[in-house]
């Protein structure tokens, strides 16, 4: 089990009109990268149920170390590949600290 640290971030994304499907598609695929990072503890992927084109990811880390690696992976070069053509703007990208968590599998 991955030990949490403070090493959180906050990213909304709001897609162009007529792409946030395609988009929420990427950020499925990505998940499998996820997966893989041993660094990455926490990644919740969510569409905002009041304005469909805009999406929150919201990361938990091991290290600051890890959240550089994250940055560097597949998945974020999925992400901010792939996704950035359809995106109305660049990605809003929110440092946080964390307070408390409750993470169980799902």
């Amino acid at each position: 089990m991955t030990t949490l640290t403070n090493t959180a971030i906050l990213v909304t994304f709001t897609t162009a009109d007529g792409k946030a499907d395609a988009f929420a598609e990427i950020l499925e695929r990505a998940l499998p990268h996820i997966r893989a990072e041993e660094g990455t503890a926490v990644w919740l992927a969510g569409r905002s149920a009041t304005e469909p084109s805009t999406f929150h990811l919201v990361d938990i880390f091991a290290s600051p170390e890890a959240q550089q690696a994250h940055m560097a992976g597949p998945a974020a070069q999925l992400i901010l590949g792939e996704g950035s053509e359809l995106l109305a703007g660049p990605p809003v990208v929110s440092p946080l600290s964390v307070i408390a968590v409750k993470n169980e599998s799902a």
